[in-house]
């Protein structure tokens, strides 16, 4: 539940626009990982560590395209970069496991789930997408373990619907 909770610290100008982002809001909002993973610095538990892993890490890509990538959420400074200074991206297994399971998670709520600037996905639709992405922006094995584990999570969908969620 609080993989996304440094968007706290992004303006609701960005966060409800019921449109795209504009390249210079995308970049502000992609801090929210980083703003997040930042509430976890001072590690006391497993739990800890692992809360900072996925806040941190749950939009990079298994090919290394996501973000924030090599960056310290300890003091925000690149530990990798490219030529131009830009943050190199984590990929494979280079991203803990708790931020490949959430990214999957995320972007399978999020094309199921209407949103102020767009509607909800067809089921069919959304899981050609999510088989598309295996090998890109998710791990393959792990999008595997998602479809067969796919009826359990129909099932808790059906069992809490967002209508019942918002009431």
């Amino acid at each position: 539940m609080l993989h996304d909770v440094g968007k706290v610290a992004i303006s609701d100008s960005i966060l409800k626009k019921p449109a795209r982002f504009t390249p210079e809001e995308y970049k502000v909002m992609q801090n929210h990982t980083l703003y997040g993973a930042s509430l976890f610095v001072d590690t006391s538990s497993p739990v800890d560590i692992l809360a900072k892993d996925i806040a941190l890490t749950h939009h990079e890509n298994w090919d290394g395209t996501g973000y924030p990538g090599w960056i310290n959420a300890n003091t925000g400074v690149a530990e990798r970069t490219d030529s131009e200074g830009k943050p190199i991206g984590k990929k494979g297994e280079e991203i803990p496991l708790g931020g490949r399971i959430v990214a999957i998670a995320d972007v399978y709520d999020a094309l199921c789930s209407k949103r102020v600037y767009k509607d909800p996905w067809g089921e069919n639709d959304v899981l050609e997408e999510m088989r598309k992405l295996a090998g890109s922006k998710f791990d393959p094995e792990l999008i595997e373990a998602f479809f067969e584990i796919l009826p359990n999570i129909k099932q808790t969908q059906n069992q809490y619907p967002e209508d019942a969620i918002a009431e």
